[in-house]
């Protein structure tokens, strides 16, 4: 009989009883990953809603300076006459236009020359237009060829262009006045010429010089029977708020109709409610429940949300703030902005398009920050984000006043007894003005004027104060300063020999009884209270108390305010729940990690233990296949004695 200790070794499966204990071990790894990834779900689920949210404050930023939308159109009936733009709130009528005459320039042009590089003469060209300063332009060996003599010109920038033309006999030297209008007709003469410079002179009525080939002339319309002109083709001012461009002469006559135009308004709300209904299909969509699958969105019951939605939607359906008590329209549902069921804006464009024809300022108050004065020498001309919409009291302690001088004495009725020359001073900026002997004050005021502006000192005007010469900023407030002084001691001008100097005077005076700082004719409120940041214009020299200041808050204000507290990186609660989520996530990739660190541990372990069995059970096999052969080898032997016996 033999024996076997094969049982021992046999019906173990060790890789698959370390596979199971394996997948015992995966089992809170992988409860913890689904919840990573719930997590990861609300986390892109607040992305989400944050990219919605910014969009939409975009499209709201297009609400805050809707009031300058042009709510105006001009037309003209004849295009091919004139072309006319309407400013916002222009004058809507009918305007007939008639007998219209193009501004010209300027033009004269030489004699033949046979050539445009041969010499015609040394000299020194003189060039007035209108009553400006004289430009001289020297003419040398070097340059006094005909293209010589058109580059000097030009390069001088004396108010004319040059240039040569050939006329199919010769070569002519045209000038041409670099503006349109009347004033702006130029005189050309030549002093110390040789050879043929001299026939470049050219004086109205004078022989012997250039030809004219076009008088300067100014741009002329009749408008409603009145006749109006302009140094150029564009007349503004006319007709307030109109712009007219008068394209061709003609002695007909066509109509210009300004109308009202509120095309770009109901744009702008249109492109809002549009990115608010995708905003609002977004927070529906991240908190619905669907009662069939018993499932909701990643932010069903999120309290901060339910309440951003709710007042997202009051801000849509509440009166407005600030809007006088008088106001047509007191509600974005009065002008045809109505809520559906589900929270998004059904807009009316035919009741916004009454509302704006009947009451353009009260609608414009519904959707951005408007202001509205009581006195007319008061305008709005702004306000801060801090600034809470009320009526507030204003008081003008100081009226803003320009810079001014006033000659010491009347300007000699019968003209400057010798010439003179006034030297201003503005900034780093200094302008000689020359004033020929004989000049009358009319005269001294137009040469004062043009070369002020030919030399870029734009900011003060000369003009009559009876029988005075008065010079003053077109500027008001301390940053406006000039001076300015004479070489005649006495009589001439007034000015005298003696430095005048001036400076404007900047307005003060408070608002709702706050502080303010006044800028020019700017008065803005710096101290502490609901008024900070409100700006008004003050105009005239009027002080004391000037009425109120009204202030509206418009949509684009209290819904850009609501949606910045919601987006902000610091405090928002979007930022909030971000963070706390990401702090879950890395809590919970933390405690995945040591588990599957531990797994691995474990795993290794029993592989360990599993093999050293394996070794310990090979070698109990190997005893036992010894144990085996020797107790059958032995067997064997003692039945062969018996059998030997026998």
């Amino acid at each position: 009989m033999s024996t076997s200790l094969s049982g021992l070794v046999s019906g173990i499966d060790v890789q698959s009883l370390i596979t199971n204990l394996s997948a015992a071990y995966q089992a809170p790894i992988t409860l913890l990953q689904n919840q990573e990834q719930t997590q990861q779900t609300t986390l892109s689920a607040w992305g989400t809603l944050q990219s919605s949210l910014s969009s939409l404050q975009s499209a709201l930023g297009a609400l805050q300076n809707i009031g300058s939308t042009n709510n105006r159109s001009a037309t003209v009936a004849n295009t091919s006459l004139a072309s006319a733009t309407a400013s916002a709130n222009a004058q809507q009528g009918s305007y007939n236009l008639s007998n219209i005459v193009l501004a010209q320039a300027q033009s004269v042009y030489s004699n033949n020359f046979a050539s445009t590089s041969s010499g015609v003469g040394t000299g020194t060209l003189q060039i007035q237009v209108g009553s400006g300063a004289v430009q001289s332009i020297a003419i040398n060996s070097n340059n006094d060829t005909l293209d010589g003599i058109a580059q000097a010109i030009n390069s001088a920038n004396a108010g004319v262009n040059a240039g040569v033309i050939y006329d199919g006999t010769g070569y002519r030297l045209t000038l041409t006045g670099a503006n349109t209008g009347a004033n702006q007709s130029f005189t050309v003469s030549v002093s110390g010429a040789t050879g043929s410079l001299a026939s470049l002179s050219y004086s109205s009525g004078t022989s012997g010089g250039m030809t004219q080939s076009q008088a300067a002339q100014n741009a002329g319309v009749s408008i409603n029977g009145l006749p109006v002109t302009s140094s150029s083709n564009t007349i503004s001012g006319a007709i307030p708020g109109v712009s007219l461009n008068l394209l061709q002469a003609s002695s007909g006559s066509t109509t210009l109709q300004v109308s009202a135009s509120n095309t770009g308004f109901v744009t702008t709300v249109q492109s809002f409610v549009s990115a608010f209904n995708k905003t609002m299909g977004t927070i529906n969509q991240l908190t619905a429940y669907n009662a069939q699958t018993g499932s909701g969105g990643p932010l069903l019951g999120n309290a901060a949300v339910n309440g951003l939605r709710t007042q997202l939607l009051n801000l849509i359906s509440n009166p407005a703030v600030g809007l006088s008590s008088g106001a047509s329209y007191n509600s974005l549902g009065s002008v045809g902005l109505g809520l559906s069921s589900s929270g998004t804006i059904n807009l009316n464009t035919g009741t916004l398009q009454t509302a704006l024809t009947a009451d353009y300022q009260d609608v414009v108050g519904l959707f951005g920050q408007t202001g509205q004065t009581s006195n007319s020498s008061v305008q709005y001309a702004g306000a801060s984000g801090s600034t809470v919409a009320g009526t507030y009291a204003i008081n003008v302690s100081q009226a803003a006043a320009q810079a001014q001088i006033l000659s010491s004495s009347a300007f000699p009725s019968g003209g400057l007894a010798q010439s003179e020359s006034l030297t201003f001073g503005s900034g780093s900026q200094s302008v000689v003005v020359s004033l020929s002997s004989g000049s009358s004050l009319s005269a001294a005021v137009n040469t004062i004027n043009a070369t002020l502006q030919q030399s870029g000192m734009t900011g003060i005007t000369a003009s009559n104060d009876n029988g005075k010469l008065e010079l003053q900023s077109a500027g008001y407030g301390s940053a406006q300063s000039f001076s300015v002084v004479s070489n005649v001691a006495s009589g001439g001008t007034g000015i005298g020999t003696s430095t005048l100097a001036a400076s404007g005077t900047n307005v003060a005076g408070t608002i709702n009884g706050q502080a303010a700082s006044g800028s020019g004719q700017n008065l803005t409120v710096t101290g502490p209270g609901n008024a900070l940041g409100l700006q008004i214009r003050v105009l005239g020299s009027n002080t004391g108390n000037l009425g109120t200041v009204s202030l509206s808050q418009g949509l684009y204000q209290q819904m850009n305010s609501l949606l910045s507290q919601a987006l902000s990186s610091q405090n928002g609660f979007i930022t909030a729940a971000q963070n706390g989520i990401n702090s879950t996530i890395s809590g919970l990739n933390a405690q995945i990690a040591t588990l599957q660190q531990s797994a691995s541990n474990q795993t290794a372990l029993l592989t360990q233990q599993f093999a050293a069995m394996q070794s310990q059970l090979s070698t109990l096999q190997s005893t036992s296949q010894y144990l085996n052969a020797f107790y059958n080898s032995g067997s064997s032997s003692s039945s062969s004695s018996s059998s030997s016996s026998s």
